[in-house]
Parts: structure tokens; C-alpha cells; sequence
């Protein structure tokens, strides 16, 4: 077992008290000390390998992280994204401190000329959607990590992501296996990264389970309620209507909800449904819904551990981190 490095060790080895390790470790005022000491003991730290927050806060070096997002509404979950990077940031002693630019150009730039002239030691840029960058607002030389966004001009620039294919392919197994077969979907808008993953999932379930997808099943609800309620009543009056309907997400799937209840169907009697987001109202609404959870909080503490990773030059597993989401089974699915 590694001896674990004491502020006696130090003192020992640079030739002065525990006490004077102590006030300079500490960035104590209280009593002046030499510059030159002051660096003898900084160095003796760090050539021990001695807790690394103390000798970085002896060193005054940068403490603060930016997170630069391009908008968020105060109910977005991705909220939990940004509150876990907040509380992970701070176990390390980080401040976090985040950006909101609204799509504003104008704030974009005073938000990079911040960063690049403030005490900052490196970035997560985040999409409360998830999405291929075409064009990062925020630009620094500073250790970088995209947080639900990819950036293929940036290879220095990890990404962390939700496995939404894995997602999505959860849900629909799940369906299967309950013994679904004419399973139906409907999804945001096709240009999404979200959209397109979780299509993906949904597809591969199907083949796996030797159920051929029916792309009559197939609908684009655009993450609307409005358009998911109106896609289900047109799903319910085929000729052969599905057994099980999978949403994209949980606000579509309350859509759903809604025109099953006009017909004076039953869920989970008639016909099943599965969300995605594990949302709130998931578990309250009637009967309870069958959802995938969007891992954020997990996302956020990652993208956190990714980027001081980067900033004390450490090797990362991967430049893509996929972060699974759990199914949470509930009434809404289950025969």
C-alpha cells in the first residue's frame, strides 16, 4: 500500500516547521513567509505527489469551470445535468459558474472574451438538446468537453452522451417480451440526433424480437403533445391498429394518454404505452408510465471528472462516453 504523503513528510523534506507547510498549503496571510520558502514548499508537495487541491490552491491556480449552454427553460431536465456538474465541480474544489447565451451573438462573445481572460481552468459547452454541433458560439484554447453535443472539428474535445440507441431498444425489448408485437413509435423531429438514435433503437428491438417493423407504425410527432394525441388517433383508427406504442418521450406519451382516453380505450388493457425521460409525471400519471431515464446527472458528474481529467493532463478511456439510462417498468406497459 502507497504511504500516504503527511505535512510532516514535506516539512521534513524541505528543511522547514509543519507549521510553515501548513500556512503555505493553506494560503494563510495570517504570517509573512518568504517567497522563496513559500516555493520550496510548493515544489516539495508536488515532487511527493501531496493532495493536489491544496498544492493547486497554494499555486493560485484557476478554480473556476464554464459551462456554456445555448439556451434552457426552467423546466427542462436537463436541469439535473447542470446541477450534478455544479456539486461534482465542487467535490474537487471547483466553482462552476454557467453561461446561458439564448442564441444572443452578441452575449456569445462577451461570454468567450470572459473565459478566455478570466481565472478559468477549462469549459464543458452544452446542448440541453442532444445534437451535432455545426458551428461552437464559444471558442477557447482551454481544456474543453461537449456535454450532450458532438463536434467533429473538435477531436481534442471529448463528448459525453446519452446511449439513446441502448434507450430505446430497452423500451421496445421490453414490449416484446410481454408478448407486443404490432409495436408503434412516435418520434421528434427526423433531423434529430435524439430522434434518429432512438428510431434506431426502436428498429433493432423489432428485428431482434423477428417482428419485421411496419412503417405504417412509423410517426413523427415533433415532441408535441398536440401532434402526438393527433398521431395516435390516426394509429388507433388502422385497420390493423397497434398493440403497443412506444414515445420518444414522456410529454408525447401524455398525448397518447389523451386519445386512448377519447376512444374509450384502456391502458394497459387495449393497448400499451412506453415513454422516454422518466419525467415527473411518469410516475404520477394514471396508470403510471413505463419510461427510460435520461441519465443527465450521471452525464454531468462525467463531464465534470472528463474535464479535470484533461486539466491535470491525465488519459482518458474514450473520447465518446455513452451513459445508459435505466428502464423504470411500471402499469402503463405491463400485461
Amino acid at each position: 500500500m502507497t504511504k500516504k504523503i503527511t505535512m510532516s513528510d514535506i516539512a521534513a523534506k524541505a528543511g522547514v516547521s509543519q507549521s510553515t507547510v501548513s500556512l503555505v498549503l493553506n494560503g494563510s496571510n495570517s504570517v509573512k513567509i518568504a517567497e522563496t520558502t513559500k516555493q520550496k514548499v510548493i515544489d516539495t508537495a508536488e515532487s511527493l505527489g501531496y493532495n493536489n487541491k491544496k498544492v493547486a490552491h497554494a499555486l493560485g491556480r484557476p478554480k473556476k469551470i464554464a459551462l456554456v449552454i445555448n439556451g434552457l427553460s426552467s423546466y427542462d431536465p436537463f436541469i439535473d445535468a447542470i446541477n450534478s456538474a455544479r456539486e461534482e465541480a465542487w467535490t474537487s474544489d471547483y466553482i462552476l459558474v454557467t453561461f446561458n447565451y439564448g442564441h444572443d451573438e452578441v452575449m456569445a462573445s462577451k461570454i468567450e472574451s470572459e473565459i478566455n481572460g478570466g481565472d478559468y481552468a477549462g469549459m464543458i459547452y452544452a446542448s440541453s438538446m442532444t445534437r451535432e454541433l455545426h458551428q461552437q458560439r464559444v471558442n477557447t484554447p482551454l481544456p474543453t468537453v461537449l456535454l450532450n453535443c458532438t463536434n467533429e472539428s473538435r477531436s481534442d474535445a471529448p463528448s459525453i452522451l446519452p446511449a439513446d440507441m441502448i434507450g430505446a431498444y430497452k423500451a421496445v425489448s421490453h414490449l416484446t417480451k410481454q408478448g407486443y408485437r404490432n409495436i408503434a413509435i412516435l418520434s421528434g423531429e427526423s433531423w434529430m440526433l435524439a430522434s434518429q438514435q432512438r428510431h434506431q433503437g426502436y428498429r433493432q428491438a423489432l428485428v431482434d424480437a423477428d417482428i419485421l417493423p411496419n412503417e405504417e407504425y412509423c410517426r413523427e410527432a415533433n415532441w408535441s403533445l398536440k401532434e402526438a394525441h393527433q398521431q395516435t388517433l390516426e394509429l388507433l383508427q388502422l385497420a390493423q391498429s397497434p398493440e403497443a406504442i412506444f414515445c420518444c418521450s414522456d410529454f408525447m406519451a401524455m398525448g397518447c394518454y389523451q386519445a386512448i382516453a377519447e376512444l374509450g380505450l384502456k391502458i394497459p388493457q387495449d393497448i400499451a404505452v412506453v415513454g422516454y425521460d422518466n419525467q415527473q409525471i411518469a410516475s404520477e400519471s394514471f396508470p403510471a408510465l413505463t419510461s427510460v431515464d435520461l441519465p443527465y446527472s450521471d452525464m454531468g458528474k462525467l463531464a465534470v471528472e472528463s474535464l479535470l481529467a484533461l486539466i491535470e493532463s491525465q488519459p482518458l478511456l474514450s473520447h465518446r462516453r455513452k451513459v445508459e439510462g435505466e428502464l423504470i417498468v411500471r402499469l402503463s406497459s405491463v400485461k
